[in-house]
């Protein structure tokens, strides 16, 4: 993947940074027309083990994540999933999410695919982080934020000091 193509997708987001990750999920929820939803993991698995996940049902979009890690962390973690869904990155569909920690908390009748590192060296998961670093680097907050104006505000005061 060109970085051209990642930074289109950027140029392509019509939200004003920093946004919060509530802001940015309801911008993509409308443009998608799905609802995304934000689910921390709730089993108890180590961190280091412990990444993001998608799982795609025919009306939403559950991203989980790990609550243990910064509000920074969360973000990026959040934003990388995000950042399969803007590169149309398809999940797994053959998954057997009943035999798995990752189906924590939702109906595994509902899940279409899921989306979950296999690999961490493919070309999907070095486009998902670079595209989910920077939508990180441009919002915000902790995950459960969901007005960035604050935010924006003291982005130009930094702006103006510098």
């Amino acid at each position: 993947m060109e970085e051209n193509r990642l930074q289109g997708i950027l140029d392509g987001i019509s939200l004003t940074p920093p946004w919060t990750v509530g802001e940015f999920t309801v911008y993509l929820s409308d443009r998608l027309g799905k609802r995304i939803v934000l689910d921390p993991w709730r089993v108890h698995v180590p961190s280091v083990s412990r990444c993001g996940a998608l799982w795609v049902t025919q009306n939403e979009l559950v991203v989980k994540y790990d609550p243990a890690r910064s509000p920074r962390g969360q973000r990026q973690e959040i934003m990388h999933e995000i950042g399969h869904v803007l590169l149309d990155h398809r999940g797994d569909d053959k998954f057997e999410v009943t035999d798995s920690l990752l189906v924590e908390g939702l109906d595994p009748q509902r899940v279409r695919e899921v989306l979950h590192r296999q690999h961490f060296d493919s070309t999907a998961e070095w486009e998902a982080e670079w595209l989910g670093t920077h939508l990180a680097g441009l919002s915000r907050g902790r995950p459960d934020d969901i007005d960035g104006a604050g935010h924006r505000a003291a982005s130009l005061v930094e702006l103006m000091w510098r």
